[in-house]
């Protein structure tokens, strides 16, 4: 497994700062697991009088057990305060002993393995804390190695700490740079989220108007226009059955504009419409199970194309396919009646754009239509 899937962020509202902070235990358990190693070696090969080899070897032995602890919670809980106050606590105690631990030709150089554990336990600090804890923590680690040198009679040490003064005010600079970079990212990550919301609620509202208008097309419009061009007598005990489930549709409209989201068999659906219809519909359905705005999309497409069939194919009969291919759930409703022109139809009439076409691509599918002398295939898909 990788640091990074080893590491749990619980700021997952903030990605940048989630992903700073990611980075930050990675960098500081890489930091500190080098010093660990370059302090083995150092210590080692440094081991000369009057260094004593058994204060050596627990302080060796100490920083590696510590640095393997160090490793596996900055990978796994990140850079906690707990964690940073155990690493300031060690090195402070490393400090103050590197009398016993140091060839002095090389303490007073500040080139020993214990003034860059130092300089690490400040930058990891630096990259952990605020600068309210940040600048005290790499301050009493400055302190604790400027007196482990006065007390081992070293010197130099007023120099070297002001080299760690200078490494805390650049780690706790860069550091709260970043922070604010990484908020700010936060924020406009924010305001995108909040925008593409309200973009899916304005999509949505404006797929539910489309999918109420297409329901009036296909039911009162549909109603009046067949009454209009007198295919109907007005008395007629078809035209009031018609009516009267116009009114039930309307009604559930009014009730319930927003579409289902839940499952639906679609073959079921699609049957139901086939059965419905005014032509006699061969079907040919194999079971699918598709989110209920969807089926509904299908059925109404469905049933738009069917009374197109009805209407002006000049056959009783249509094929009502159900399938799916290349990832994608197929329907296709065929006829072989003499066809039209798709290209002929006025950009007023509704029938095939609103409630075949935009019907399909409310929901992410689409439409095609295909027609000639032969009859006529309306093809439609979804993708789930």
């Amino acid at each position: 497994m990788t640091a990074g899937l080893l590491f749990h962020d619980t700021e997952s509202r903030t990605p940048a700062r989630a992903a700073l902070n990611r980075v930050i235990a990675v960098c500081g358990a890489v930091m500190r697991g080098a010093e660990a190693l370059l302090a083995a070696a150092a210590g080692l090969l440094g081991a000369l009088p009057p260094v004593s080899l058994a204060w050596l070897s627990s302080a060796l032995l100490l920083n590696l057990l510590w640095t393997s602890a160090f490793v596996w919670a900055a990978l796994r809980y990140g850079l906690r305060a707990w964690l940073v106050a155990g690493e300031i606590a060690v090195a402070c105690a490393l400090c103050l002993a590197q009398g016993r631990l140091l060839v002095p030709e090389v303490a007073m150089a500040g080139a020993s393995w214990v003034a860059v554990l130092a300089t690490m336990s400040i930058l990891i600090a630096a990259m952990a804390w605020r600068p309210s804890a940040a600048v005290p923590g790499g301050l009493a680690v400055a302190l604790a190695h400027l007196t482990g040198a006065q007390l081992a009679g070293f010197g130099g040490g007023v120099v070297t700490v002001g080299i760690h003064c200078v490494q805390i005010i650049a780690g706790v600079t860069l550091m709260t740079l970043l922070r604010r970079s990484a908020d700010l990212a936060d924020a406009l990550l924010t305001r995108s989220r909040e925008a593409a919301k309200a973009d899916a609620v304005q999509r949505a509202r404006r797929a539910d108007e489309r999918g109420q208008y297409s329901r009036v097309h296909d039911t009162v419009l549909n109603t009046l226009t067949t009454v209009g061009a007198g295919g109907v007598e007005r008395t007629s005990p078809t035209l009031r059955g018609q009516a009267a489930a116009d009114l039930r549709e309307l009604e559930r409209i009014a009730r319930d504009a927003a579409p289902s989201g839940g499952p639906a068999r679609l073959d079921e659906r699609l049957a139901a419409v086939a059965t419905e219809a005014t032509p006699q519909v061969h079907t040919d359905l194999t079971p699918h199970t598709v989110p209920g705005h969807v089926a509904e999309a299908f059925a109404g497409a469905c049933a738009e194309a069917l009374t197109n069939v009805a209407r002006h194919a000049g056959t009783g009969t249509a094929h009502l396919r159900l399938t799916d291919g290349d990832g994608r759930v197929l329907v296709e409703i065929t006829d072989t009646g003499h066809g039209f022109d798709p290209a002929s139809i006025p950009t007023d009439r509704y029938g095939l754009r609103g409630s075949i076409t935009a019907r399909m691509e409310s929901v992410g599918g689409g439409a095609r239509v295909e027609s000639g002398a032969h009859g006529t295939r309306v093809l439609l898909w979804w993708s789930p």
